[in-house]
């Protein structure tokens, strides 16, 4: 464990809920850590999420997760793609999103879709929908190692695609269909096998697939 993993956990996740989130209500320093123990902390969040997050409600998950994920929140994950960091914990850290999705994701959000605003969608419904949209994490066009980091960020999408919450599966399709034009033959070689392995998948997320495959999502 992170020497300041608890303190890191109450920073994120442990917070009143505010309508914009937490990170523009309220007034305080950022957390202050170098780019390779930030990458840490989140590696180890995300490894952990299933048990460690569990304490937390929807709305705190979310706010919490909008912190690390977007940079609109903050700068968090540009840790997971700065050169100064090692590529084997940015590789980790990427990594433990399958984990993000597997034991955060697939048993907390309703498996509703997105794309088609069904009802009964939670907060984490829309994280986990927009999560390759609100992120860099799925552009790396100019960076050192951007067939590494595109290879690893397509293997965690294409395990989500194994997911039996529908909510996973489209986000994962979410973040192929943006990925599509950098990575494409990769993309589309993914796709394929989820669409050969699911002929009897329900219509809406058939559709989806094939806008993914030719990188047409929104």
């Amino acid at each position: 464990m992170p020497p300041r993993y608890a303190a890191w956990l109450r920073y994120v996740f442990e917070r009143p809920v505010t309508p914009n989130g937490w990170y523009f209500d309220l007034d305080e320093p950022d957390f202050e850590g170098s780019e390779a123990e930030i990458a840490e902390l989140v590696a180890y969040t995300l490894e952990n999420c299933g048990r460690d997050l569990a304490g937390y409600s929807e709305e705190q998950v979310y706010h919490g997760l909008n912190y690390i994920f977007s940079n609109a929140c903050s700068n968090t994950v540009f840790a997971l793609m700065d050169d100064i960091v090692p590529v084997a914990l940015r590789l980790r850290a990427i990594a433990a999103i399958k984990l993000l999705y597997r034991d955060c994701f697939a048993p907390r959000c309703a498996p509703v879709l997105g794309c088609l605003d069904e009802p009964g969608g939670n907060r984490l419904n829309s994280i986990c929908y927009m999560l390759w949209d609100m992120s860099p994490l799925g552009h790396w066009e100019g960076r050192p190692n951007k067939e590494v980091f595109y290879s690893a960020v397509v293997g965690v999408m294409e395990e989500a695609l194994a997911s039996s919450n529908p909510a996973c599966v489209e986000s994962a399709l979410h973040g192929l269909g943006h990925a599509q034009p950098y990575f494409s033959a990769r993309v589309v070689e993914v796709i394929a096998a989820y669409q050969r392995r699911n002929v009897y998948v329900s219509p809406r997320l058939k559709d989806y697939a094939q806008y993914a495959r030719n990188g047409c999502v929104q």
